[in-house]
């Protein structure tokens, strides 16, 4: 099933790349650059320009080399629609078990956001495999700690604030994976098709990640 299949490529990376604000010229030499350094997921949000094409045109040209999701999804006429442009997971900045519920009918991976211990049992009372822990610099480490204390069979994914100093932290402290926005798909890099810096800085954030996993 294809659902397991992205969860194992998120954990081995133990990286999600987004991708916000790129118009479908530009999504396809990102994705190279990205994958040139390791990513192997990576997702589209919905609030970027045309994300409908950019998500098809990924899976054309990268379904061989990248699982693709869909991001802010926030309804489930959204989730369909990115679903039938070819997503293979979708992720959510919030909590809603419709939008849950539909994508686990259409049997993909589905990724909530959770901030509290009443939403992350929520979603796990309905059967979500992954948890994105949002905004998860606002929260800190230590809140992530705290909440794996009585709940420590969790697979969270902090996204939020994430940089290359944060991440080792994360990492040791439990995280499944974590999900880079800013710091990775850089929109000064992407601008002057600085390529090769994309790609250094996904090495990098996987290099941290996993050395805070050994940690």
């Amino acid at each position: 099933m294809i659902k397991h299949r992205v969860i194992r490529a998120i954990e081995e990376t133990g990286m999600i790349a987004i991708v916000r604000g790129v118009a479908p010229e530009g999504i396809l030499p990102l994705a190279r650059a990205l994958h040139d350094g390791g990513i192997r997921v990576i997702e589209v949000t919905c609030n970027s320009t045309r994300h409908l094409e950019s998500i098809s045109a990924l899976k054309q040209e990268m379904s061989d080399k990248m699982f693709v999701g869909a991001g802010t999804v926030i309804n489930p006429v959204m989730a369909q629609l990115v679903l039938d442009a070819g997503a293979d997971f979708v992720l959510s900045p919030d909590f809603n078990p419709d939008v849950v519920t539909m994508v686990h009918e259409k049997q993909r991976l589905m990724i909530p956001a959770v901030m509290t211990p009443s939403e992350i049992l929520q979603a796990c009372r309905l059967g979500v495999d992954l948890l994105k822990l949002f905004p998860a610099n606002s929260l800190g480490v230590n809140y992530m700690k705290e909440v794996q204390g009585p709940l420590d069979n969790l697979s969270l994914i902090p996204v939020g604030g994430i940089t290359l100093e944060n991440t080792r932290e994360f990492a040791k402290a439990g995280a499944f994976a974590v999900g880079v926005g800013s710091a990775l798909t850089n929109k000064e890099w992407i601008a002057r098709g600085d390529w090769e810096a994309i790609t250094q800085q996904a090495r990098a954030f996987i290099r941290t990640f996993h050395e805070g996993k050994k940690a």
